[in-house]
């Protein structure tokens, strides 16, 4: 009996010295992993399954390790340890992604180094989650779904045309119009022949007739060109004699000489009225009275 207590009592002895052995290697494991690693905050729409424990890695090299995963406001918020020599910055992307067929997840890190640096426990890191292969079956499967229900209506309007003979219908109007577009083909044969024939003696009959006036044409354009370049020059005539006639009327309105007076001047043009019917009023008076205004003596 003594000697089965004693047995008893070694047994749970080492089982407590195992027990502080585990509980010291894991205690000064975390302790050793909090000294080298720091905390970072990242937040993701969504995680598709991430666990906590996953790894952590940087560009392919694993730095760490998820801790916390908990439901925030608009979305879920994952906390994880990095090594203390990997610094992220403000251009510094975090995924979820994944691994393997069975979709195993985990964080990679991307453009580690560029921008500012950002501050563990501070900072929070918007996360990007890309869709794996069970996100991709599951659309495949609502893919397959959707296909399913096509064939069924596909097949509902199979049935439907074979029920009314719809088919049948159709095929036997096709075949009868292609029989009759074949014997209208026979028939006529001769009459396409002909009129393709009557086609390139038309086309050739224009070619001849357009290379015959070709030259009568170039020295009609030849002749417009002429023409054109001397109504322009006519124009140009035109213009200048329109600039000087404009001049002369100006002098005509506003200068100061004599037919400027006539035109504008009302008394000057009443009184030279006058003077011209007291002129031909003399004319008319020497014409019948010549010796009134002249006297002719004889020696």
């Amino acid at each position: 009996m003594a000697t089965r207590n004693t047995e008893i009592l070694v047994g749970v002895t080492v089982l407590a010295a195992l027990a502080g052995v585990i509980w010291s290697v894991t205690a000064l494991r975390q302790v050793r992993l909090a000294e080298g690693t720091q905390r970072w905050l990242v937040h993701f729409p969504d995680v598709g399954g991430l666990a906590e424990d996953d790894p952590v890695t940087v560009r392919g090299v694993k730095k760490g390790a998820v801790k916390v995963i908990r439901l925030g406001p608009g979305g879920v918020f994952v906390t994880f340890l990095l090594e203390k020599d990997v610094v992220l910055t403000a251009s510094s992307r975090v995924f979820v992604r994944n691994v393997g067929l069975m979709g195993e997840k985990f964080l990679a890190i991307d453009d580690v180094g560029a921008g500012a640096p950002l501050v563990a426990r501070r900072d929070t890191i918007v996360g990007v989650y890309e869709s794996g292969i069970p996100e991709v079956i599951s659309q495949m499967g609502d893919a397959l779904a959707s296909l399913e229900n096509l064939s069924v209506s596909v097949d509902r309007v199979i049935a439907l045309a074979e029920e009314r003979n719809t088919v049948r219908t159709t095929l036997a109007n096709v075949e009868t119009a292609s029989t009759d577009l074949k014997r209208a083909l026979a028939e006529n044969r001769g009459d396409l022949r002909e009129a393709v024939t009557n086609l390139r003696a038309a086309a050739e009959s224009g070619r001849r007739l357009a290379e015959a006036i070709e030259p009568r044409v170039t020295g009609v354009l030849d002749d417009v060109r002429g023409t054109t370049a001397r109504v322009d020059s006519l124009t140009a005539r035109m213009d200048s004699l329109a600039a000087v006639l404009s001049r002369v009327a100006t002098k005509l309105d506003q200068g100061p000489g004599t037919a400027a007076q006539l035109l504008n001047d009302r008394k000057l043009y009443d009184e030279s009225r006058a003077t011209m019917r007291e002129l031909q009023a003399l004319v008319r008076d020497l014409r019948t009275n010549p010796r009134k205004y002249f006297k002719v003596s004889v020696f």
